[in-house]
């Protein structure tokens, strides 16, 4: 996650395909496909896709963000994590959720709990040991975790972990005392309720200013669209002229925000916690009126 070239794959140059990280061997691919999000029953969706693979050995796993791509910029719908899991039980492969962002933001289950389907593994980032260095998790079922054994003994299938800091006894106990301490406080249900009265206020001020953006939140991530920049149509012609002028409208927007003393994410995410008390939701959104005044 965010350093591993072949993970990349969607990340393509709009107009030529090519991808915007270089140097990757094209055998890094060889066995990764592409399904967009929402699409299940589509002549290219997850279905169609797991059938054409049964006839050529099948699929070893799904990986996908359960709240949609980019942290859910764009949304999935509700069953749509139901409906791949049950696919990947039918054709015998694992499901793989990337809740590096929406575990703990979207509850103390994460977005499996909210959408209550359980993936065979779950890859967690910094946020699993309250943002300690060198943090980051995978849990899964026993079967699974077991192929992660250490030792050389046995004749089982394993995966190779090698981490100069692969359980690391700082972090994870940093990770046990942070989700403990999450547990108590109940930080992801009052962070969760700081962002729904962000968003609410965020649409608030669209509507009074009569202003074509979007604001939604999912818990704690809270997204605010001003330009649509990241949910264009890789296929529309229009992209070749509208994207340059719309990244670069999103990072004005950003920059003034900034000024304003909020720091977002690119101009379109915001994340809130348990800190953010009503008093302080309610000063941020007088600092976006001033900004949002001024389009």
């Amino acid at each position: 996650h965010g350093w591993s070239d072949q993970m990349v794959f969607g990340m393509r140059i709009p107009g030529i395909g090519s991808l915007e990280a270089h140097g990757i061997p094209a055998g890094c691919y060889a066995d990764t496909q592409e399904v967009f999000p929402n699409d299940i029953d589509g002549p290219n969706g997850l279905l169609a896709t797991l059938e054409r693979n049964e006839k050529d050995g099948g699929t070893a796993a799904v990986i996908l963000e359960p709240l949609g791509p980019e942290s859910g910029t764009r949304p999935v719908v509700y069953d749509y994590n139901r409906r791949a899991r049950e696919l990947c039980d039918r054709f015998g492969t694992l499901l793989i959720f990337d809740e590096v962002v929406t575990a703990f933001r979207v509850g103390i289950h994460g977005a499996q709990g909210f959408f209550g389907v359980k993936p065979d593994l779950t890859v967690f980032g910094k946020c699993v040991a309250g943002g300690y260095p060198a943090a980051g998790g995978v849990g899964g079922r026993r079967d699974v975790m077991e192929c992660f054994a250490a030792g050389i003994q046995g004749m089982k299938k394993r995966a190779m972990v090698g981490g100069t800091l692969s359980a690391n006894p700082l972090s994870c106990a940093a990770g046990y005392f942070a989700i403990k301490a999450m547990e108590e406080t109940d930080a992801p249900v009052l962070a969760g309720r700081a962002g729904d009265r962000l968003t609410r206020g965020l649409q608030e001020i669209i509507q009074r200013r009569g202003l074509p953006f979007i604001a939604f939140n999912h818990g704690s991530i809270c997204h605010l669209e001003t330009s649509a920049a990241m949910l264009m149509d890789i296929n529309n012609p229009k992209i070749f002229t509208e994207v340059t002028e719309r990244k670069h409208l999103m990072e004005e927007i950003g920059a003034a925000f900034t000024a304003e003393g909020i720091i977002s994410l690119a101009g379109s995410r915001l994340y809130t916690s348990m800190a953010d008390t009503d008093e302080v939701i309610d000063d941020a959104l007088g600092r976006f009126d001033r900004v949002l005044a001024c389009v």
